[in-house]
């Protein structure tokens, strides 16, 4: 990509910014916020969002999750500065837009596994329609949960790869709620909250090893985060053959009476 204009983004960007890093949003009450691994920048200068600029407006702030054991409901959140409501922002005659969050549940985030997607209208940094979407729906997917088998990374910083699901197989369309609200900061933040029974992932729920990610179109701010879900464990083959002994002896009383 030519330098010149990504110089002449990120001077756009810095010029009509506002501060970022935000305050959590109070519809977060009964979540938990993951451990942020990378993205969680604190400078001097609040329109640097890390690796670059654009202030609260691009600022990816928050990722959250809550885990509902008795149903296997997994739910993940995102707060941003960034307008993922309609799903672009524009700044300096050029539109940027949000990208999918991207999950891994192996332990390992060199390769994330599986995409929400908003169901927003997405485009890369070049301003091409993210290859596989369909022109007839105006370049959206159905908003849900992907298995995906490509990332599209056009975007200006490679390190906050990826960016969007370039193809993929929807899994589940699940749950989603997004709106909006202003923190204690009096700072305009966006969310998005999606919920799914871990059971379409094949995966064993007594213990969930979670990584996620988010960025947008330019990649000027990125968050990555982790934790490890703990569920009910499930029962030791010991205490397993002791309740079958037990269940075996109270049958045989039974049919003694």
């Amino acid at each position: 990509m030519n330098n010149f204009f990504k110089s002449a983004a990120l001077i756009a960007l810095t010029s009509v910014s506002l501060s970022a890093s935000a305050s959590l949003l109070n519809v977060w009450t009964d979540w938990t916020l993951m451990t942020v691994t990378n993205g969680d920048t604190d400078t001097l200068d609040e329109n640097y969002v890390d690796p670059g600029y654009g202030g609260q407006a691009f600022d990816a702030e928050y990722l959250l999750y809550k885990y509902d054991s008795a149903t296997g409901t997994l739910s993940i959140g995102l707060q941003t500065g960034f307008d993922i409501l309609d799903g672009h922002y524009r700044t300096g005659g050029k539109d940027y837009y949000n990208g999918d969050i991207a999950l891994s549940f192996d332990g390992d985030k060199s390769t994330y596994e599986y995409a929400i997607d908003f169901g927003n209208l997405t485009k890369t940094y070049t301003n091409g329609l993210n290859a596989n979407y369909n022109p007839k729906s105006l370049g959206t997917h159905t908003a849900g949960l992907y298995a995906v088998s490509a990332w599209n990374n056009d975007i200006i910083f490679n390190s906050s790869s990826p960016f969007a699901m370039k193809s993929g197989s929807l899994l589940t369309t699940g749950m989603m709620s997004e709106g909006s609200g202003i923190g204690a900061d009096t700072k305009k933040s966006y969310y998005n909250m999606f919920s799914f029974n871990v059971g379409v992932l094949g995966l064993s729920s007594s213990f969930l090893s979670l990584d996620a990610h988010w960025t947008m179109s330019c990649g000027n701010d990125a968050i990555e985060a982790h934790a490890d879900i703990a569920d009910v464990p499930e029962p030791a083959p010991f205490a397993l053959l002791g309740l079958g002994l037990l269940g075996l002896a109270f049958a045989r009383k039974r049919a003694s009476k």
